[in-house]
């Protein structure tokens, strides 16, 4: 019985290091970002109020920030799955751009069906292709030991370039510009505000980032996840099939970040445009990494590169500071959130470990 009293509590102190940890490491970067900035001639405080605080006062400023953050919840949740497990899944812009490809085709050609039927299957092809997509690097990685790193980061270059093929030679639009036709309003994802991005692909994210949660922390296929983790091998003697946990949470992540490529579609964009990504799947590793690999915390620092993300073009316009400051602002902060996990790892990966010991000897 005080075994079980003590998971909660050891679980309510991580998650409070793992807040601590990235806010420390926010201010840390915005402080090496003040002084960058002072170096170059420029206000600071002027600098993040254009980057931070304006996007936030205005309606369509917030739905500028939440459209632009919605496709990084669904590629940093992606990556969670996978790097639970103790898999690296460097894939998720291509499964990304395959599951966008088949939303917007299967968007445009099924026609006469009500919205939620049409929906319903771009939602299931999409999450199929995306599945597919890792399907394959997670049998090469369990049947012949080749790392899934390489597999996936080959992937990438492969599916897009076919993906772009496909788009360019099969299913372009008339004109110039190299897209899908637009997708049907039956498979259409409601915008908040037109013309803003915001779209209900924004809910949809928020709700697989709590389900993830309560899967992670509280179901039996969670702990096996958690367990192969923090060691695959040890999970493997212990009875665990980590074999099919290995392609079912590759499966599941490549599924997830396939999302991201319908939402840009079918909520975002209403078709798809090659080279529609900024590195939406690449942002996701970052993310992923930031949050500890916690679902809710993907829904945190998705929401906050979402900001920097609109507040960058904000800052781009109303100063003379170029865009890629904010990239090293985001780079420090990724850097020093690695630093942070480091060390804690270190003190046994609580942060306040002997106090946390003497609390619990008191009681």
């Amino acid at each position: 019985m005080d075994a079980d009293m003590k998971k909660p509590s050891e679980s309510v102190t991580r998650a409070r290091d793992s807040i601590l940890i990235v806010a420390i490491s926010f201010l840390i970067a915005l402080f090496v970002g003040a002084l960058i900035l002072l170096l170059q001639g420029e206000n600071p405080i002027e600098v993040y109020r254009y980057l931070l605080v304006d996007p936030l006062v205005s309606k369509n400023g917030l739905l500028k920030v939440l459209g632009k953050a919605t496709p990084l919840i669904f590629t940093g949740l992606a990556g969670t799955f996978a790097f639970r497990c103790n898999v690296f899944n460097i894939g998720l812009e291509g499964q990304l751009y395959a599951g966008a490809l088949t939303a917007a085709v299967l968007g445009y050609t099924l026609q006469g069906l009500p919205p939620w039927l049409h929906l319903s299957i771009c939602f299931a092809g999409a999450m199929i292709t995306g599945a597919a997509c890792a399907f394959i690097p997670a049998v090469l990685k369990v049947k012949f030991g080749v790392h899934e790193v390489i597999t996936t980061i080959m992937l990438n270059y492969i599916i897009s370039n076919i993906i772009s093929m496909l788009v360019i030679n099969y299913f372009r639009n008339p004109g110039e510009t190299a897209r899908t036709p637009y997708v049907l309003d039956s498979a259409r994802l409601t915008q908040f505000k037109l013309p803003e991005q915001a779209n209900w692909g924004l809910v949809i994210g928020v709700l697989l980032c709590i389900v993830a949660y309560w899967v992670f922390s509280r179901t039996v296929f969670g702990s096996h996840v958690d367990a192969a983790g923090k060691n695959l091998l040890a999970a493997r003697y212990s009875g665990i099939n980590a074999d099919r946990l290995v392609i079912i949470t590759m499966m599941l992540s490549g599924a997830v970040a396939a999302l991201g490529g319908l939402e840009r579609v079918l909520g975002a964009f209403g078709y798809m445009e090659v080279n529609f990504s900024p590195g939406f799947g690449y942002d996701g590793l970052v993310i992923c990494i930031i949050a500890r690999m916690n679902p809710l915390g993907v829904l945190i620092v998705a929401l906050l590169m979402g900001l920097m993300s609109y507040g960058g073009m904000n800052l781009n316009i109303m100063t003379t500071v170029p865009l890629e400051w904010v990239r090293i602002l985001t780079g420090l902060i990724f850097a020093f959130v690695v630093i942070g996990n480091t060390l804690l790892k270190q003190r046994g990966g609580i942060l306040f470990h002997k106090k946390s010991l003497q609390a619990e000897d008191a009681v």
